[in-house]
């Protein structure tokens, strides 16, 4: 109990000299991430209420004789529904492509298997000054799976699957960008 009162404590503080500035946002690009899978990555706010973020992936894995190779890329769009002083609410669409090695799940083959993923987030975005924000969201995701039409993938062997869950399997993701401009 303790942890948790020195916790939220200590965030006051740091939040409270960030409490006395508006923040416009238009034209503002900002560099950092927001999904794990997408990694590096930035945004830019169009207008006051809309920004585009644009996200990479890229995950090269060697194991002796065998190298494999995972890739995805990212895109979302945050529309302010409400903002303040030092935060904004959003709700954030985005997408999600992911070229993956079907090798490190034990399939022999050297074809790729593709993700596309469909989310769909509302996100607290909170400024710690002009320039660096934290954000965390949680949401809803489609995911769906293509494999190739291989024998190596036995059962999975030009099937398609949809799935339906919550963001990564917990509440919340966490991320911050630092803004430039």
């Amino acid at each position: 109990m303790f942890k948790k009162i020195a916790t939220l404590a200590i965030a006051a503080m740091i939040a409270a000299p960030a409490a006395s500035f508006a923040m416009d946002m238009t034209g503002k690009y900002g560099l950092g991430y927001f999904t794990s899978d997408t990694p590096v990555g930035g945004r830019y706010w169009v207008n006051s209420n809309f920004g585009v973020d644009l996200g990479l992936g890229f995950k090269s894995l060697d194991q002796g004789d065998d190298k494999y190779t995972d890739f995805y890329i990212g895109a979302g769009f945050p529309y302010v529904i409400l903002d303040t002083e030092r935060a904004n609410f959003f709700l954030r669409p985005g997408f999600t492509f992911g070229s993956l090695d079907a090798r490190p799940y034990g399939i022999n083959s050297e074809s790729k298997w593709t993700m596309f993923n469909i989310s769909v987030m509302p996100v607290a975005e909170v400024f710690f000054g002009e320039h660096f924000s934290l954000q965390a969201g949680h949401g809803l995701e489609i995911e769906m799976l293509s494999y190739p039409d291989e024998p190596e993938f036995g059962a999975l062997a030009g099937e398609s699957r949809t799935n339906i869950r919550t963001l990564d399997g917990s509440v919340t993701y966490l991320g911050f960008h630092f803004y430039f401009k």
